[in-house]
């Protein structure tokens, strides 16, 4: 029997890259417009991407099992949250860029194979929280889901509707805050 988990919403593709004093200049001048130059190119080229969807109040969360929708509650997908940390950064670079989107409504499904119980607690998530970054309390991307430890047989984006670039956002490493807590880290 095939186990779907769907989360429609808002998709985030971001990625975050260090830069050095000049390189954050341009950006700050260019603004939106660096996504029209050949920069555009390393928007995406790192290892510093993070893509999936965003998890607020606006997400609708269904699971469907052996063909019948189930309840789910949500609050395990809030408890995966892992907080976004920057590793100390080796070199002249001072400044982090964020570019990318947050505003894409679609939706991704996750499907496993051959599931013959089912049970809500074998559900994991990735999380990440970009609380520190965005400086948004709660702000949230699942960026994979897991049943009974394996990821899914299939999955699928869906739904698409366009979006739009964000203004890039340029943030000296120094005045970055530690993020919030996530609701593991408080509770322990």
């Amino acid at each position: 029997m095939d186990l779907r988990l769907t989360i429609s919403g808002y998709c985030c593709d971001f990625a975050l890259h260090p830069v050095d004093e000049a390189t954050a200049a341009r950006v700050n001048t260019l603004g939106s417009g660096i996504y029209k130059t050949n920069s555009i190119e390393w928007w995406r080229a790192d290892t510093q991407n993070s893509c999936g969807m965003r998890f607020n109040a606006v997400s609708h969360v269904e699971v469907v099992w052996d063909g019948q929708v189930l309840p789910f509650d949500t609050a395990h997908i809030t408890e995966s949250a892992t907080t976004l940390r920057r590793n100390p950064i080796q070199g002249p670079e001072h400044f982090l860029c964020l570019l990318g989107y947050e505003d894409e409504p679609c939706s991704r499904t996750w499907v496993w194979r051959g599931v013959t119980v089912f049970d809500p607690t074998k559900f994991g998530f990735f999380v990440q929280r970009w609380d520190g970054i965005l400086g948004v309390r709660d702000y949230l991307v699942v960026e994979d889901a897991f049943y009974e430890g394996r990821p899914a047989d299939r999955t699928e984006w869906g739904e698409s509707r366009g979006y739009s670039f964000r203004d890039p956002l340029v943030i000296d490493i120094d005045s970055l805050s530690e993020p919030a807590q996530t609701a593991a880290e408080s509770a322990a």
